[in-house]
């Protein structure tokens, strides 16, 4: 089932750049107490909506947006691990912030 943000408190809510090798698509990316969302401006790219609960996400770094996929450009992305090893990369301004703004969920 897919949650809405709409029904839970906002906590940050930012311009992003959900990258997966080459392809990439600009959107939203927020967050709440129990779930990450981002909402591609283009869902045709096919990259998005993600739904992502808080409490699968198994680790968050810091990363580097690429361009091709895989020439570093950016410094300012983060990437997401899921429990069942999903990887999911935002480049995003201040991912420092973001990377502490979602850490206390993955701390056991």
């Amino acid at each position: 089932m897919i949650s809405s943000l709409s029904e839970q408190q906002i906590q940050k809510k930012v311009l992003a750049t959900v990258q997966q090798g080459a392809a990439h698509c600009d959107g939203y990316l927020s967050v709440s107490a129990t779930e990450l969302h981002f909402a591609p401006f283009n869902q045709a790219y096919g990259l998005g909506p993600y739904h992502l609960k808080r409490h699968d996400i198994s680790k968050v770094d810091l990363a580097s947006g690429k361009g091709g996929g895989f020439i570093p450009l950016l410094s300012e992305a983060i990437c997401i691990t899921m429990a069942d090893s999903r990887e999911y990369q935002f480049i995003l301004a201040e991912p420092e912030r973001w990377l502490e703004l979602l850490q206390p969920a993955t701390a056991d």
